[in-house]
């Protein structure tokens, strides 16, 4: 039985459809939100990772955008700290639980964010559940590659822990976010270190090799392409180290990992990743929910309220968190 349920599975997965799918086009308020980006995009105002892209410059047009994220809401406060050695903030409500603590890795194609341009999804998260955020500054290339972000993020999770003992301790990322989300968790379980209660990767990129077949007739991602992808593989890692599972998870067989909720959208040019991390993740029987979207874009899931499409992903998220609060 288990075998024909997988067997259906990846059959679904590969014609772009997800079983959890309700609908076959993007809500009115997401293709708009779709094309402002784009016209911000176009303007220079919001970046796109491309061939000719100047890591720096990204870096900087990133930044100022998410600058602009609305993190001043009356008791949310941001409280500056060490962890692990980087910089590292920690994000509360006035009124906050004390049962669980939330990690939010960003994204960026690990070229560009910190701690400080976090502090608007911080907000979305600690608002909603009332738990505290923790965020990083973790090394980013071109400065820093492989394995300084890994190494950077597991040490920040080890000093959480250190700080939440016993607490139940949640990942959450997308893009390059999502990834480290991932390898976090696999530097845990292969050291013996306590594992997240959950981890939420929003559109990971899993292979730096190039085995992972990423070419389809419904890619129309327009914020990061093959080219893109190359760009980053290329400042990220070096060849000979584009098959370490912790640079490329998809060169794991993710075993013994713990409950994984998966979101991304199905026309994006990097969901054969998420799509081939849940079929791992249910070969191995780990707990995995997930669904895709149609005409998204890429790590769209931390809009929060924004759209109908992330705020049923936060909804969903609120609720995987709540039931993995032990």
């Amino acid at each position: 039985m288990k075998k024909a349920i997988l067997t259906m599975l990846c059959a679904t997965l590969a014609t772009g459809a997800t079983w959890a799918q309700n609908h076959l086009e993007a809500s009115p308020v997401m293709q708009q939100v779709r094309s402002i980006i784009m016209q911000q995009i176009e303007n220079g105002s919001m970046p796109r990772f491309k061939a000719d892209t100047d890591p720096l410059e990204l870096r900087r047009i990133t930044e100022a955008a998410q600058a602009g994220m609305n993190s001043d809401m009356p008791g949310f406060t941001a409280e500056p700290l060490q962890l692990g050695g980087i910089d590292a903030e920690y994000c509360h409500m006035a009124q906050m639980r004390d049962d669980a603590v939330l990690i939010y890795i960003h994204g960026g194609g690990f070229m560009c964010g910190n701690a400080q341009t976090s502090r608007g999804y911080a907000l979305i998260y600690a608002s909603e559940t009332h738990l505290p955020v923790y965020t990083f500054s973790y090394r980013l290339i071109p400065e820093a590659p492989f394995p300084a972000a890994v190494t950077d993020c597991f040490e920040a999770y080890k000093a959480v822990l250190e700080r939440h003992p016993g607490k139940p301790v949640f990942l959450l990322g997308e893009s390059a976010g999502a990834t480290l989300c991932i390898t976090t968790t696999m530097m845990a379980r292969d050291n013996g270190v306590q594992l997240p209660a959950a981890i939420f990767p929003y559109s990971p990129v899993i292979d730096m090799s190039g085995a992972l077949n990423r070419k389809r007739a419904t890619d129309e991602d327009f914020t990061i392409d093959a080219d893109g992808v190359q760009l980053m593989t290329d400042l990220y890692v070096t060849p000979e180290l584009r098959q370490n599972p912790y640079a490329s998870p998809y060169y794991d067989d993710m075993h013994g990992m713990p409950p994984t909720f998966l979101a991304w959208d199905m026309n994006e040019h990097l969901a054969p990743d998420s799509e081939e991390i849940v079929k791992k993740l249910l070969t191995q029987g780990v707990e995995c929910h997930f669904k895709a979207y149609p005409h998204c874009f890429h790590a769209f899931a931390p809009l929060g309220r924004s759209t109908p499409e992330s705020s049923e992903i936060l909804d969903q998220t609120i609720r995987f968190i709540e039931a993995h609060i032990k």
